[in-house]
């Protein structure tokens, strides 16, 4: 295979909008200095796949940095408000409108999509590229998917076949050759075994959990390292842009977690050994932690308690923390907490009375719209020690976290 075999390849899963996160993989992998140079993708995988096969690295940062719904789909503009769909009463006429071009078409237009493609793309570039291109789509006329590679394609469809690759369905059916073909993502969401029939050994999957078949990696005989995105978050058609922006965080961090840049369980944690080692002399005379899950298993008990005191907190996830700056972080939320609780309890016996049903209903339930140490909190401070101890035992059963979290925040520190 000649500099395949010096390189990696890249296999980019399927999943509309959620394909951000294959952008901040691919800035971890240059950020990392990993050598790539096959490119494989099923439906906005695909589409990634193309733009870095041809180099396009900074055009691809630019999509994603602007994409939203009418970025790949013709929508009558009073359908539309800063790139999401309106609701209202005024886009009922835009809806008809919507509905006779999804007639027309047979399925929603995607002509934005194609232009930003042909905008972006140069096939004769990407032709006389050494690296690598292959996608995987659906042809429906023949009722047969197809794993195609660019030599495989004639001159002059490269666009046709990436918009055959992430013809979602409900839009339209790219025609090529006469034949309809519809979203790769249905025969093979994450297209891992197309690149082992190429004979690529060194393969790096970047996962971002879509919707279409999502076979298990047959990875015996090769070195595949698998990215998958840590936190569940978002959809298919979540054009919003802090969600977007979010995503494309998350997949640079679990890459670079995953090639060990980054430590941590739940929080992207830069390692620090010298903190380690300087709480361990500190808190021998602490209780044994009980952590839960694969904290229990590290042996670092200072992130173990920093993670568990941040998780119920609620934390925010999706950014790089050094040991000092989770700690600060979690200090100042429970500032916060502390004085919303403060809050609740000025306001008398009235509030209180109130306060108790709901707060049962939501354990009871499992329906939360704060952090576990607010519930934990009013739970020790509003009702009487029976009740009280039943509802601490739900709310742990819920959150294991609570207990070492609480030794943290409790526990005095030199």
């Amino acid at each position: 295979m000649g500099t395949l075999d010096k390189g990696w390849c890249l296999v980019l899963s399927g999943g509309g909008a959620k394909g951000v996160y294959h952008i901040g993989v691919w800035r971890a992998l240059k950020e990392l200095g990993i050598k790539v140079d096959a490119f494989v993708g099923a439906s906005i995988g695909a589409i990634v796949a193309g733009f870095l096969a041809q180099g396009a690295d900074e055009a691809l940062e630019d999509l994603g940095a602007s994409i939203s719904l009418d970025s790949i789909l013709k929508l009558p503009k009073d359908l539309m408000e800063d790139g999401e769909l309106r609701l209202d009463r005024e886009a009922i006429q835009a809806a008809w409108e919507l509905f006779q071009s999804i007639q027309a078409n047979r399925g929603l237009d995607t002509s934005p999509l194609r232009k930003l493609l042909l905008d972006n793309l140069n096939e004769e570039v990407m032709r006389g590229s050494e690296r690598k291109l292959g996608i995987v789509t659906v042809n429906m006329s023949d009722r047969q998917p197809q794993e195609l590679w660019l030599e495989d394609m004639e001159a002059g469809t490269l666009v046709d076949y990436l918009m055959a690759s992430a013809a979602f369905p409900g839009f339209e059916q790219p025609i090529i050759g006469g034949k309809k073909f519809l979203d790769g993502g249905i025969h093979d969401n994450i297209p891992y075994a197309m690149a082992r029939r190429r004979g690529l050994r060194r393969i790096i999957i970047s996962d971002v959990s879509g919707i279409g078949r999502n076979r298990r990696p047959q990875i015996e005989g090769s070195l595949t390292a698998y990215i998958k995105n840590s936190i569940d978050m978002g959809g298919v058609l979540d054009f919003d842009r802090g969600f977007l922006d979010d995503y494309t965080l998350l997949g640079y961090l679990d890459t670079m977690r995953a090639f060990g840049r980054l430590g941590g369980h739940c929080y992207f944690v830069e390692e620090d050994d010298e903190a380690e080692e300087g709480f361990a002399s500190r808190s021998a005379s602490w209780p044994a932690p009980d952590f839960p899950g694969d904290l229990g298993k590290d042996g670092r008990k200072l992130l173990g308690y920093l993670e568990c005191a941040a998780r119920i907190l609620d934390i925010p996830r999706v950014r790089a923390y050094g040991y000092d700056d989770l700690e600060l972080a979690i200090a100042e939320r429970r500032v916060l907490e502390d004085k919303r609780i403060e809050e609740i309890l000025s306001k008398g016996d009235e509030t209180r009375t109130r306060i108790i049903p709901a707060l049962k209903e939501a354990v009871a339930n499992r329906s939360f719209d704060s952090c576990p140490y607010h519930y934990l909190r009013l739970v020790e401070e509003l009702l009487p020690n029976h009740a009280r101890t039943l509802l601490e035992r739900a709310l742990v059963g819920i959150w294991p976290e609570l207990p070492p979290g609480l030794t943290w925040l409790r526990t005095p520190r030199p």
